[in-house]
């Protein structure tokens, strides 16, 4: 059955590694019309950052910019008579492929080393060239960009006789000023980037890789947080497939076993835990699965914050430098990673104190693996179950101008990765269930009060694979995905309580059809279900349903209900 290896684990997009296959969609509309209903065009189902009412002040950073494998550079200048506050900053992106054929890409933008998007490409076919818009909020890079940084754009892409399509993308940065009156946000006074020297991303190929911040840091740093992206690529691309390394022939299987997690630490003890979203590009395991509903986060990543104010005294003890090192458990050819450093300081004065009280988080997790493999008559079937519990909790004093605090980070995550096997001469089936579920929550004790927040985040995954001849001698492989991000966060402010919680899901299937030969024959049954909802104390819901058939959204609906 090698056909699965070429198609799942070595990542191959069906619409570039066969043109035969995307001349199949002939019958797609050529419309570009963004989410209209008897559409092929990508269907994004994010909504656009909310913009206050006041006009902002607009910097174009790149101005329809095609790619190829180098980086298209800018220089990026503040807002000219716009000096700010401003209330909010919005990253605002726009991106488009001609017809044709070609791979789902990464993407980056990079602002003084700085990353402010990371995400991938859809991927078009002969006869629809997608085109789609995204908008992040970027208010926490106001120190990084009240000064001119030089900048680049980053969207690899290879174009020969078969991968025809060119990628087309232009992005501008709008400043809205605080309205007269109001308070400006709390942002972060220093932003240091987590990447390659001047803006990239880092390769970890295995879990002893690490990229580190080593440098000295302010000495009144109040507080401290890292934002991390963690995207599998090549052989970590479908990471939650994996097996460990002595089945992964067997089960024509990805090897390094199914945990993938990023550790973080702080002059080499253990800091934090970033789980690991299971992101699926557009030509992930099969490309009609993402047509024209991509799959959660696909063109957008959201980073994962990890909190480190418990360190923020160590940090600020004026040592010539600091680590803050990252690296991937698992990591297993290859995990693409960047991140910043995001440090509050102590505008009251000028020497911040303080030390690490309590740190009970183990350097690296324990997974327990199950396995009931077994070959009966030739054929391989059985289970084969991980389990990571990773709990700790880390506090530290933060002396400040205003007085001592006592900051506490408590984290306890749950990994569960379910695999179901039967290969026999002609059928491959495999099936996972997984489930990350991670609780963050950070407390502060200072003269000024008490504040606690609780984040709870969900990674459901279910994958269904079955690879199996039809009774005309052909071979039909049949994948069902549900998808999800649950965000649930809970704030208490001197006995002021909100509430945010966030719904991102995606349910599709879709059955390809080959020769007994392997030569492509078409796609049939493709549909798909999309959700994503938002709530918060004092401000409208949001809730947008897509669905999709046959590769053409069939269904928008916008309401709370």
């Amino acid at each position: 059955m090698k056909l699965r290896a070429a198609l799942f684990a070595s990542a191959l997009s069906v619409f570039a590694a066969n043109a035969a296959v995307a001349m199949s969609l002939k019958a797609m509309p050529l419309t570009q019309a963004p989410s209209r209903i008897g559409s092929g065009n990508e269907a994004v189902i994010e909504p656009p950052i909310a913009h206050p009412n006041e006009t902002p002040c607009e910097v174009k950073l790149y101005r329809n910019a095609q790619f190829g494998a180098s980086n298209v550079n800018f220089l990026y200048k503040p807002p000219a008579n716009c000096p700010g506050p401003y209330s909010t900053i919005v990253l605002s992106v726009d991106v488009s492929l001609n017809a044709g054929i070609q791979y789902d890409r990464t993407g980056t933008i990079w602002i003084g080393g700085v990353p402010l998007w990371f995400g991938t490409t859809a991927e078009p076919n002969p006869q629809l060239g997608p085109s789609w818009h995204f908008e992040r909020d970027v208010t926490d890079y106001t120190s990084l960009l009240g000064g001119t940084n030089p900048g680049f754009v980053l969207i690899a892409n290879y174009t020969n006789q078969q991968d025809t399509s060119i990628i087309t993308s232009s992005a501008k940065l709008l400043f809205y000023p605080v309205p007269v009156g109001a308070t400006p946000p709390v942002v972060p006074d220093v932003i240091i980037p987590l990447a390659a020297d001047g803006g990239g991303t880092v390769a970890l190929n295995t879990g002893t890789d690490t990229v580190a911040i080593d440098q000295t840091l302010p000495t009144n740093i109040a507080a401290a947080d890292l934002d991390l992206f963690l995207q599998g690529q090549s052989g970590d691309e479908f990471w939650y497939t994996c097996v460990p390394n002595s089945l992964a022939s067997e089960l024509d299987s990805c090897g390094g076993g199914a945990l993938r997690e990023g550790e973080i630490t702080v002059d080499g003890a253990p800091a934090g835990v970033a789980p690991v979203y299971p992101w699926i590009f557009t030509g992930g395991i099969d490309p009609y699965l993402w047509a024209p509903i991509p799959g959660v986060q696909t063109l957008n990543f959201k980073p994962f914050r990890v909190p480190l104010t418990p360190f923020a005294g160590v940090l600020s003890n004026g040592a010539i430098a600091h680590q803050i090192a990252l690296s991937v458990y698992g990591a297993n050819g290859y995990f693409s990673v960047a991140g910043a450093l995001k440090l509050y300081l102590d505008h009251g004065g000028n020497q911040v104190t303080g030390s690490v009280t309590q740190n009970t988080l183990t350097a690296q997790p324990s997974p327990v693996v199950t396995n009931t493999i077994a070959t009966n008559g030739g054929v391989i079937s059985g289970k084969l179950d991980t389990k990571s519990p990773h709990d700790f909790v880390i506090s530290g004093t933060v002396v400040t101008s205003a007085g001592s605090g006592q900051y506490t980070v408590t984290q306890k995550t749950r990994f569960n990765n379910d695999q179901r096997f039967y290969i026999s001469n002609s059928v491959y089936a495999q099936s996972i269930k997984q489930r990350t579920d991670t609780t963050v929550k950070t407390s502060s004790v200072t003269p000024g009060g008490t504040v606690t927040q609780t984040s709870d985040f969900s990674y459901p995954l279910i994958v269904d694979y079955k690879q199996s001849p039809t009774q005309g001698g052909d071979i039909a492989v049949v994948t069902n995905i549900a998808q999800d991000f649950l965000e649930d966060v809970r704030v208490s402010n001197a006995g002021v309580k909100t509430k945010s919680t966030l719904q991102d899901s995606i349910d599709t299937t879709d059955t390809l059809l080959y020769t007994g030969g392997g030569g492509f024959l078409g796609n049939e049954d493709m549909a798909s279900a999309a959700t994503y909802a938002t709530t918060a104390s004092g401000q409208p819901c949001f809730k947008r349903t897509l669905a999709a058939a046959n590769n053409v959204l069939t269904l928008k609906h916008t309401g709370c209900r």
